[in-house]
């Protein structure tokens, strides 16, 4: 749809493919790695296959066979720098640029800067949320919160809100300072071994939580469907499915008698289903509930499910062909009229929120939780600092 049609980038021409590496049948090539990466791991063919074959797992397995093929080095190194590793002085670095060589650029979506190369990025803080909160939730709790890359260095008011509603259901959140990626970037490119030690740490940062909360459709469903599949010891088997087993959305976690009406809405709003949400973690139903309940109207887009198209590092690796996919959504929320579009993940946000910026649309971009803490008795965010 999005470029010449090839049948080794659909699904079935994928899993051929994918046989044949496996087999021996085809040697590992630039071409085959290519690809194996044109895949956005959103799971659909696995919902859509009558035999529901999980596609996205044979992908993964293909990606750690081929990630010493040549790629774009540049492009790979950045991601191990800033994303995989997750520190703060790579997210610093990042905030310089945006601040030194981009433009500034405000819309009803968010703040966002335009760089050099051509890329609009949203803006990035220079100290992670994580790193900032107060000490209260510092001391263990029953309930952890894993903010992600994403909510601890962009989207803090998602964090803040996401506090608020937690104390508000009864449950005061652990945030543990020195938070890593989840894993899933590294995972996606099929450096797994990087995967499985960021899956390590984050298990011992919440080792003694009954309860994992994350506020990212992403995060949550990397935790809970692949850190089992990380490790080949059988007690790092037993400790990643146990732990799987404790992590909750947001959404799942608040209470049905948190949420009041909200004072003067405004507007309507349609939902936006994360891959990783919806098909990952069985979330879809219950942030539409809690939006309604909290007074506001849903309109529904055509295939709310629909990927957004940022993918993680296919938005990087395939620029062109994700930003197509997002102009597709973003047409599927023009046409419903809203004023909001809120979503329960922050890649998601991201994503769509950059797409209606570069197209001067009046449309806002939230998180389910950021209409939800407005809501009620939910205070603003900057009073869980």
């Amino acid at each position: 749809m999005y470029e010449r049609k090839e049948e080794g980038a659909s699904p079935r021409g994928r899993i051929t493919l994918i046989q044949a590496l496996l087999e021996g049948r085809l040697e590992p090539s630039r071409r085959a790695k290519k690809l194996v990466s044109q895949c956005l791991l959103c799971t659909a063919c696995v919902d859509l296959c009558p035999n529901h074959v999980r596609t996205d797992l044979l992908v993964l397995v293909a990606r750690e066979r081929l990630i010493d093929q040549p790629g774009n080095r540049l492009i790979e190194a950045v991601l191990r720098k800033v994303v995989f590793s997750k520190t703060a002085v790579g997210f610093r670095i990042a905030s310089t640029i945006e601040h030194t060589m981009g433009r500034r650029l405000e819309s009803a979506a968010g703040t966002f800067y335009r760089v050099p190369v051509k890329r609009t990025v949203p803006k990035i803080g220079v100290m992670p949320f994580s790193g900032q909160a107060r000490a209260a939730y510092r001391q263990k709790t029953p309930t952890g919160l894993f903010l992600g890359c994403l909510i601890d260095f962009v989207y803090d008011g998602v964090a803040s809100d996401t506090i608020s509603l937690l104390e508000l259901s009864g449950k005061k959140p652990y945030i543990p300072g020195k938070q890593v990626c989840c894993g899933l970037p590294a995972l996606s490119t099929g450096n797994t071994k990087k995967a499985a030690q960021l899956a390590t740490i984050v298990m011992s940062l919440f080792d003694d939580a009954d309860l994992i909360v994350t506020a990212c459709g992403s995060c949550g469903s990397m935790i809970k469907n692949y850190y089992p599949l990380l490790f080949d010891d059988p007690a790092d088997i037993g400790r990643a499915e146990a732990f799987s087993r404790r992590v909750r959305d947001i959404a799942e976690v608040i209470g049905s008698g948190t949420v009041g009406k909200a004072q003067g809405t405004e507007g309507t709003v349609t939902y936006h289903d994360p891959c990783h949400l919806k098909r990952g973690m069985s979330v879809s139903e219950k942030p539409r509930d809690l939006i309604r309940r909290a007074g506001y109207t849903i309109v529904e887009m055509d295939a709310p499910d629909r990927c957004c198209g940022l993918g993680g590092t296919f938005h990087v690796k395939h620029r062109d062909l994700s930003a197509a996919i997002t102009r597709d959504k973003v047409r599927d929320i023009r046409s419903t009229g809203a004023t909001i579009v809120a979503t329960g993940c922050p890649g998601c946000m991201a994503a769509i929120g950059i797409m209606i910026a570069e197209q001067g649309l009046s449309i806002r971009v939230v998180h389910t939780v950021n209409l939800l803490a407005r809501a009620g008795e939910a205070g603003p965010a900057q009073e869980v600092r």
